[in-house]
């Protein structure tokens, strides 16, 4: 009986797990394989995409001829620099998980094929939480909300910024100066 629950507890562990934990594996070029590319569709391809921490990149290429290599920076990733490599992958098959947000490069380390466009950048965001944090519309200390009324100088008319902006403050003197 003991057992029983047990393997009933790790499976209902594993289902919600599965529900929970949405990371995805995107196969890099995707039917294509990781080649050179001039016309900028690795570019165009990770545009489309919204990379969160835990995703996995997949590339699949000739692995005598090409590697996968990451590198640090965007000069190493625009100038094709391969000397410093944070990481290398040359199996012909490899899966790479985007453990941290930020920007990350990829590149080959077959100078001709990166200058020829065999390079990759993707930006990762934070994963997002199941359920939004309800935002608070109590004021704290005092203070008060006032809906912005007129566009502050810097501030474009049709930018998300716009759309969403209210100043808390706790005092009206904080306002006017």
């Amino acid at each position: 009986m003991a057992t029983t629950t047990r393997m009933f507890c790790f499976v209902l562990v594993m289902v919600l797990m599965g529900c929970c934990c949405s990371a995805k594996i995107y196969k890099v070029g995707e039917s294509k394989i990781w080649t050179a590319k001039k016309d900028g569709s690795y570019y165009e391809w990770a545009k489309r995409k919204e990379f969160q921490v835990g995703d996995s990149l997949m590339f699949e290429y000739d692995g005598n001829v090409n590697d996968i290599t990451q590198v640090s920076s965007r000069l190493e990733y625009q100038f094709c620099n391969s000397l410093s490599p944070k990481a290398v992958y040359n199996t012909g098959h490899d899966v790479v998980t985007l453990t941290e947000p930020g920007y990350h490069f990829f590149i080959t380390s077959n100078r001709s094929q990166c200058v020829a466009g065999q390079k990759l950048v993707v930006f990762v965001v934070h994963d997002h939480p199941m359920i939004p944090p309800s935002p608070s519309v109590t004021p704290t200390n005092g203070g008060f909300l006032k809906r912005v009324t007129s566009i502050p100088s810097g501030v474009r008319r049709n930018s998300f910024m716009w759309e969403t902006i209210f100043f808390s403050t706790t005092t009206t003197k904080s306002m006017t100066s």
